[in-house]
């Protein structure tokens, strides 16, 4: 009898939380809803349960990949390449990275003041630890290679210590001089040619940079003592396309084996690049806004509450006053992005139907060339990068000019 009266009970209350359920479905429609109609709803609705569960699953997957780190990323040495470790200084290859090139974490991979108390106390070993979670030292007949590829967390833009550290972020980099050197599947780098920083000696190695995403970054970092095909050839290595899907919100550009004219993508990583500033300007400006509208409760909540320099705390720090949304900066970003480039590659297209197809648009760069080198004993088709050379000047709201050469390069803000 007992299990009579629980199987009643269990079907009573199945039709009354059924009747409630086709009660509110009835009511999202026009007409009245019909037996069959109803269950569609459960069979749609199920349908829309599954895909978020699958969603919510893929991104759990993508932060662990995330919070793995992009070391796995580091592609495997080219054949008669020798690959060493940053943690093995004894090494000559890397002794060399460590004198000449001087590498250092980014400011954004460290985590919170602990992890910045512990490499402080660590002296050279914490930071050669440091660099070796992201990077390595490739080494061939006299030619050198240092990749790192850091994954760069979101801001955290509601707290003291966030905003303070993407300040100092940009202001780093917006003490170097840079020009457009190359897009490789969509991803722009950029070589640093000077530092505004640093009055040490000159070295004969070349810095390169390129970023996947604004805000939460994929950050590659190449300096080398080698050819330019060899450099070309290492860019080449990366995977990209695995490195963006790392990211909540891909580039649309990247991994999909877009191609640009080797002649026209000094030209077109400036511009890339030039777009990531003004982001970025943009960005410092709304910090700077919401340090002038402080909440002190709210600073004093988010302090206690945040747990490193990436958290966000409880509050937003301005009680208000100051609206911002980093997704929606995020996805302007890549759609901007992807716009610019479309652009560009249009314009290539575009030269090329004009002068008589590809044949022609070769045929017109090597007439550039033969000009270009009249003068040399065995002239050759070089792809020169673009001569013109900015210096990037942190600050925010300010413009400033430096000259490089023959060159004069004025912008406004950091970075």
């Amino acid at each position: 009898m007992g299990a009579l009266r629980f199987i009643g009970f269990a079907l009573i209350v199945g039709l009354v939380v059924a009747g409630l359920d086709y009660f509110q479905q009835d009511k999202k429609t026009d007409d009245t809803l019909s037996l069959s109609g109803y269950f569609e709803t459960i069979s749609a609705r199920f349908d829309q349960s599954q895909k978020e569960r699958e969603v919510k699953q893929a991104a759990r997957e993508r932060q662990k990949l995330w919070d793995a780190g992009a070391k796995a990323f580091l592609p495997s040495p080219p054949e008669g390449w020798t690959q060493y470790a940053l943690i093995e200084p004894d090494a000559k290859a890397v002794s060399r990275v460590l004198s000449e090139f001087r590498p250092v974490p980014l400011i954004s991979s460290i985590s919170g003041p602990a992890e910045l108390l512990q490499l402080n106390a660590a002296g050279k070993d914490g930071a050669l630890r440091k660099l070796d979670e992201t990077g390595t030292v490739y080494a061939k007949e006299g030619e050198l290679i240092w990749l790192d590829i850091t994954l760069k967390p979101q801001a955290a833009r509601n707290t003291l210590a966030g905003l303070a550290l993407s300040a100092q972020d940009a202001f780093l980099d917006g003490m170097k001089a840079e020009q457009g050197y190359a897009v490789i599947d969509g991803v722009a780098f950029i070589e640093t040619t000077g530092n505004l920083l640093d009055d040490t000696k000159k070295t004969n190695h070349r810095a390169f940079t390129g970023r996947i995403g604004f805000d939460q970054e994929v950050v590659i970092r190449l300096h080398a003592d080698a050819s330019d095909a060899t450099i070309r050839e290492f860019l080449g290595l990366v995977d990209y396309a695995g490195l963006n899907a790392l990211l909540p919100h891909p580039a649309l550009v990247v991994g999909n084996g877009i191609e640009v004219p080797l002649i026209r993508q000094p030209e077109i990583a400036d511009e890339m690049h030039d777009l990531y500033e003004t982001m970025q300007i943009a960005q410092l400006r709304l910090g700077q806004e919401k340090l002038e509208n402080l909440d002190a409760a709210a600073l004093v909540a988010n302090t206690l509450s945040s747990s490193g320099f990436n958290s966000e705390g409880v509050m937003d720090i301005t009680n208000g006053e100051v609206f911002e949304n980093q997704e929606l900066s995020q996805l302007s970003y890549i759609r901007t992005q992807n716009l610019l480039l479309a652009s560009a590659l249009s314009e290539v297209e575009t030269e090329v139907a004009s002068t008589g197809g590809i044949g022609g648009f070769i045929k017109g760069l090597m007439g550039k060339v033969a000009h270009a080198n009249a003068n040399a004993d065995e002239p050759e088709p070089q792809v020169a990068p673009s001569a013109e050379v900015k210096v990037r000047k942190g600050g925010l709201g300010k413009s400033s000019c430096a000259t490089l050469g023959s060159s004069k390069r004025c912008s406004v803000g950091g970075n």
